[in-house]
């Protein structure tokens, strides 16, 4: 199984969200998400996470910026009548952080605004996936952008303090309570040094319980 590819963007096909890899002189076709699609050039070298998919006679793959976002790409595929194509959709549509703020604020008719994606599905996909948040939060907000060798030279990274706030809020959280304990991570000597991901679990750990807001309104 293919896991993992590094090499060279060899070419890209619009009307389908594939790109292929050129790696070791073998090229990788791949379906990839709308916005790991728009980020890739010809000629780029990029790493990319991929998932193996195997039915029948049929093999394809599908790729992602992240190792966590392949993780939620998997997560989808255990709920039962949604598909690799209705996954890489919903992900498209999305992105991971806002998927998973839809799914923990069971907002059905955010989620079944993907493309193939009905009411039904949607209110199935919830169900099935809600109780699994606290590993759905942390696979969708320790998501990083992929660097590519333009892309590595660009504008630089989103302060820490504030990345850490966005993702608290894109999760769901009230900002009433996001602000305090943001501080109160960084009152920390090492919390720069700790790096986003160790921010976020103390984070995570110290909202537990706290309210959350959705679009129409807060809730406990």
């Amino acid at each position: 199984m293919i896991g993992y590819l590094k090499g060279k963007v060899l070419s890209k096909s619009l009307d389908a969200s594939q790109c292929v890899i050129l790696s070791h002189r073998v090229g990788y076709e791949l379906t990839v998400t709308a916005s790991l699609f728009d980020r890739l050039a010809v000629g780029d070298s990029v790493s990319i996470w991929v998932h193996t998919h195997v039915r029948e006679d049929i093999l394809s793959l599908y790729g992602f910026a992240t190792e966590p976002e392949k993780s939620f790409f998997r997560l989808l595929l255990t709920v039962s009548g949604l598909g690799p194509k209705s996954s890489m959709a919903l992900l498209s549509e999305h992105g991971a952080e806002r998927l998973a703020h839809h799914i923990r604020g069971s907002d059905a008719n955010s989620v079944s605004s993907a493309p193939g994606i009905g009411k039904k599905l949607a209110q199935k996909i919830i169900l099935e996936l809600q109780p699994k948040m606290d590993k759905l939060a942390w696979l969708a907000l320790s998501a990083r952008p992929l660097e590519t060798a333009r892309s590595a030279s660009a504008a630089a990274p989103q302060p820490l303090r504030d990345d850490l706030a966005s993702a608290l809020l894109n999760l769901g959280f009230a900002p009433q309570v996001v602000k305090p304990t943001v501080e109160r991570i960084f009152e920390r000597e090492d919390a720069e040094k700790e790096g986003f991901e160790a921010c976020l679990r103390m984070a995570l750990k110290e909202m537990a319980g706290r309210p959350l807001t959705t679009e129409g309104g807060a809730r406990g």
